[in-house]
């Protein structure tokens, strides 16, 4: 009869609880999937400034940035947005559609928020008015 070994459960331990610890963070840039994308997994999105990328923010209020291959002219003009993806999971190489417009994604990485937006600068009154 076998017995089990109990000499290979520590290193498998301690291989595992490093990785376990490890938990990236919501700003640190890693490479992720965005869950459930086809049962509301996204919640809100604000497109980047350039048209390069956007910024999508899951149902659980995390926040990603998609990069785009070339850039996505009607992303600064959507009021809404559409996922081609492949699976039940937004991931690298699914697309983003906007107007017409097929908007393939380079890479998916974890972000903070999107940039605020600059406040524009009031006009001054002439003093006489």
């Amino acid at each position: 009869m076998l017995r089990p070994s109990i000499a290979f459960l520590p290193p498998l331990l301690l291989l595992a609880g490093p990785a376990l610890a490890q938990t990236p963070g919501p700003k640190s840039g890693e490479r992720a999937d965005i869950p459930f994308i086809d049962h509301g997994g996204i919640r809100n999105f604000e497109p980047a400034r350039d048209g390069n990328g956007v910024y999508l923010q899951d149902s659980r209020k995390n926040w990603y940035y998609a990069s785009f291959f070339t850039r996505c002219h009607e992303l600064p003009y959507a009021f809404a947005v559409a996922f081609k993806t492949w699976g039940p999971s937004l991931t690298r190489g699914d697309s983003v559609l906007v107007r017409g417009e097929r908007c393939a994604i380079a890479d998916l990485v974890r972000s903070g928020p999107p940039p605020a937006k600059p406040k524009k600068a009031k006009a001054e009154q002439p003093a006489g008015a």
